[in-house]
């Protein structure tokens, strides 16, 4: 019995096949393109399993056997067929996690896979009821995949799968028996790569000390088969996850400020669209950088000096145009995914072409690294972050480069060849010499067919080669009428590149060719094999260069991103948490500024601590309030990430979390309400946040009665306000919360500005101070053309539920002076009230009366205008 989350499909040698709900399935999301490689690639990265059956059996008999299968955590078996002709790696890393208990707190074990880096990454912490440091962690690490020690109807068990659920991680059930440690050292030891001169025994390494953590990494390690690839062997790290070195974020902090692209293949590999920071911030040039830019915007840093250091080199890039041109558009671009070739490599399944790319990419460098030193305004940052750790890299890849020339025939991979040089035996030597004979030939007949068909040879026919094809003729698509019917020459494929195209001779002399250079590569196997081993030996020093270019490509992307943007950028000044300071001047949100015909108005936003930590914003829908709240959390994320910021102005200091509740909606298939949803990521933030966090709610309590969403809203506030005290961006419609300010001195009341003419509604979109003193409900529904009568009857509803809420009267200017008038009148009537409960029972009727009359004509006396008004509508 197979998941809905997994489809099955059958290899039918040319085709695939699904069948029942997994071919309708297939039709509608898989089968769009000519590449179904790409679309089974695409389904894993979407969170489905795939799995592939081979017929072992006859036509008549069938016996159909699993094959291969894939998740979006667990690739290895797919490589070949998604990545056969590419450099690009995809980033897939897979956790585990292993619940244990410390007196009355959870004790979470957690280990991370990323078979792209070959690193093991594990912890373990305490954990509160919600899990939200394994949120927190689920986000920095952003897997694909989650494995799970089944125990359905267990409570914690059901918290952590909605933990990996909401973040949208694949949860996968594995039982108890993998989670067992008994051969985990014995597979450890193969895996590890240790250092030199380090005791060849994991047992140990400080990690494996961390049970839980260790039952996971067990559990990884069978599931993801690694022990019984022989190319994992000594490949791989084993470290602690470093949770404190990061600012904490949680699911719906990334839904919020719009952090991720939407799912999907192409945004993993290459950068997402500009409705989010990621895509507005990829502008790299290499694989590289496309994956380390999706990790930096989930795993903004918590240490200043490292922020500071990225924010150098950026201002640096954005002050030097001709440094920030040249880098991108030129050098950085040469730059294949060093990380899946040293991959490549190391597991020893690489080829010469892996090589030869890898020495091209390190000739190379040395340009780089002259172009950043010529550089007269290179910062420290600049030299400490990249090019003194390139430069070392370089002298000691020195020997690599030495044996890529010595053994590999650098001027056939000139020409897509990757051959071995031929001195290294005499036959070699002699299918060397008969292969250049044939290209002679092939020159020859090139100058003929050119004569024959009227064309200019190197202009309009050329000579052109692929490894699979050998080589042919090729001329543009315009010229293909010149060889229509032309018994002389066979057309073999036609594309917008050209027509490839051969004479009888040049296929006889390709034929030769291709049979020749095949017993070259079949005589060479032994000394690639050579080749290779050495190369293996270097591929950590080609994961260091890799890892230096990235950081490079990401801030060059930054710095592009800053300039390229329509509206200005400046550097954050970032300042220790205890300065207490969070200003932001005319704030914009980045991905709004790219829409076309948007036109934002930016907004300022000053905490000071213990002074204005706690923003209320009350106005109507539409008006602005969540787009300038978003506004100021994205401006701290990307100021934490090392970018340059959207505004005029920042001061901001350190914070240790970005925590927010903006919009929740319904999860029908999980049976989860808004209400529910809002009231998980709320507690999550009452339970994280710290005075050094910056809290954005926005119109809580909206999912029940609204006596009942006031009263939860109103407590949650107070709460924040008083006891933790973070900076917090706090949207209400619930006016009366506003109140929390004349309790508070650091609560701070503002709204939305907007205009009422007639039955139209204007919005200016500007934060101002005070409260906002009507709504605009009816208005709305006005402006979409609700149908009169049931605008009229609104208007009668609301004057009746409103029940003296909304008394009218005179004697104040604004919102503030009226709510301080109503809040006097209570307090009068509270007296008057407590005067009369505290009258002698033993007095007459008429002594009651007396005394009754007397209190009221001393509160009416008060000349309070909410008394009078309560008064004229009795």
């Amino acid at each position: 019995m197979k998941s809905d989350s997994t489809v099955r499909f059958f290899n039918r040698v040319d085709y695939y096949s699904c069948h029942g709900s997994d071919g309708l399935f297939a039709a509608r999301e898989v089968f769009k393109s000519t590449s179904a490689c790409k679309q089974l690639g695409l389904l894993l990265v979407k969170r489905y399993r795939v799995e592939v059956y081979v017929n072992k059996g006859t036509n008549r008999n069938q016996q159909w056997s699993l094959e291969f299968k894939g998740s979006p955590g667990n690739l290895s078996q797919f490589e070949d067929i998604l990545f056969v002709n590419s450099d690009i790696g995809i980033g897939t890393s897979i956790i585990a996690v292993k619940l244990g208990s410390e007196g009355k707190s959870r004790l979470v074990g957690v280990s991370c896979v990323d078979p792209l880096t070959t690193v093991i990454s594990v912890c373990e912490f305490l954990d509160d009821e919600s899990y939200s440091d394994l949120e927190a962690l689920v986000v920095t690490t952003s897997p694909k995949e989650c494995l799970l020690l089944s125990a359905e109807g267990n409570k914690e068990f059901q918290n952590i799968k909605d933990v990996m659920e909401r973040n949208n991680v694949l949860v996968t059930l594995r039982k108890k028996n993998d989670f067992s440690t008994d051969s985990l050292i014995q597979d450890l030891n193969s895996l590890l790569k240790f250092k030199k001169g380090q005791q060849e025994n994991s047992q140990a390494l400080p990690e494996t000390s961390l049970d839980h953590a260790m039952s996971s990494t067990a559990a990884l390690i069978k599931y993801l088969d690694l022990t019984s690839d022989a190319a994992n062997i000594n490949q791989y790290r084993i470290k602690q996850l470093e949770r404190s070195r990061y600012l904490k974020l949680d699911g719906a902090a990334i839904k919020a400020l719009n952090i991720d692209p939407p799912p999907g293949l192409q945004s993993v590999v290459s950068g997402g669209s500009t409705t989010s920071i990621q895509g507005l911030l990829d502008k790299c040039r290499t694989p590289l950088g496309h994956r380390l830019v999706s990790q930096w915007v989930r795993q903004p840093l918590k240490d200043l000096a490292l922020i500071k250091e990225r924010h150098d080199i950026v201002e640096q890039l954005v002050n030097n145009n001709d440094l920030r041109k040249v880098l991108s558009e030129d050098h950085l671009r040469r730059v294949p995914d060093l990380e899946q070739l040293a991959k490549k490599v190391a597991r020893k399944n690489g080829s010469l072409q892996d090589c030869y790319k890898i020495y091209m990419c390190l000739m190379h460098i040395p340009i780089i690294l002259e172009t950043l030193s010529s550089s007269d305004d290179n910062t420290a940052a600049m030299k400490t972050l990249i090019i003194e750790p390139l430069k070392e890299l370089i002298s000691d890849l020195e020997k690599f480069q030495e044996m890529v020339e010595q053994t590999i025939d650098l001027e056939s991979s000139d020409s897509g060849e990757f051959l071995v040089k031929p001195e290294f035996n005499e036959d070699l030597k002699d299918m060397k010499e008969t292969m250049e004979n044939l290209k002679n030939k092939m020159e020859k007949e090139i100058k003929k067919v050119g004569d024959d068909l009227n064309f200019d040879v190197g202009k309009t026919i050329k000579l052109d080669s692929t490894l699979e094809q050998g080589y042919f003729f090729r001329v543009t698509l315009k010229e293909e009428v010149n060889l229509r019917n032309n018994k002389k020459y066979e057309i073999f494929e036609t594309h917008k590149s050209g027509v490839k195209f051969r004479s009888y001779r040049m296929t006889e002399i390709n034929t030769d060719y291709l049979s020749t250079r095949n017993k070259y590569e079949e005589e060479q196997k032994s000394v690639v094999i050579e080749i290779l081993q050495i190369a293996a030996s270097y591929s950590n020093l080609i994961k260091s260069v890799a890892s230096t270019i990235a950081i490079l490509d990401v801030l060059t992307a930054f710095a592009i991103a800053a300039v390229n943007s329509t509206n200005i950028f400046v550097r954050p000044n970032m300042v220790s948490s205890e300065e207490g300071i969070l200003n932001i001047k005319q704030a914009r949100h980045p991905c709004l500024d790219t829409q076309p015909d948007v036109h934002y108005i930016a907004n300022d936003c000053a905490f000071k601590r213990d002074e204005s930590q706690f923003f209320i914003i009350t106005g109507p829908n539409m008006g602005g309030k969540s787009t300038y709240m978003k506004s100021v959390g994205v401006v701290a994320l990307m100021a934490h990430i090392g970018s340059f910021v959207p505004c005029e102005e920042a001061t901001i200091s350190l914070l240790d979390c970005i925590l927010a509740r903006v919009g929740a909606d319904d999860s029908q298939e999980k049976g989860v309400s808004t209400f529910m949803i809002e009231m998980v990521e709320t507690a999550t933030i009452l339970k994280t946040a710290t005075s050094n966090s910056l809290v954005i709610i926005d119109e809580l309590g909206r999912g029940t009665s609204t006596y009942d969403g006031r009263g939860i809203a109103w407590s949650i506030a107070e709460y924040l306000a008083k006891e933790i005290k973070p900076y917090c961006l706090f949207a209400t419609h619930f006016h009366e919360i506003a109140r929390l300010a004349e309790d508070v001195p650091t609560v701070k009341n503002y709204h939305v500005s907007a205009i009422v003419e007639k039955d139209d509604i204007i919005f200016l979109y500007t934060v101002k101070p005070g409260i906002c003193d009507q709504s605009f409900g009816i208005h709305v529904a006005k402006m979409v053309n609700f149908p009169s009568d049931i605008i009229k009857f609104a208007e009668k509803k609301q004057a009746e539920l409103e029940d003296g809420e909304n008394i009218s009267f005179k004697g104040y200017k604004n919102a503030e002076e009226k709510r301080k008038i109503v809040a006097e009148g209570e307090k009068l009537i509270a007296k008057f009230v407590t005067k009369c409960k505290e009258l002698d029972e033993s007095l007459s009727e008429k002594e009651l009366l007396d005394k009754i009359t007397s209190y009221k004509n001393e509160t009416i006396a008060s000349g309070n205008p909410y008394i009078a008004a309560l008064l004229a509508e009795a």
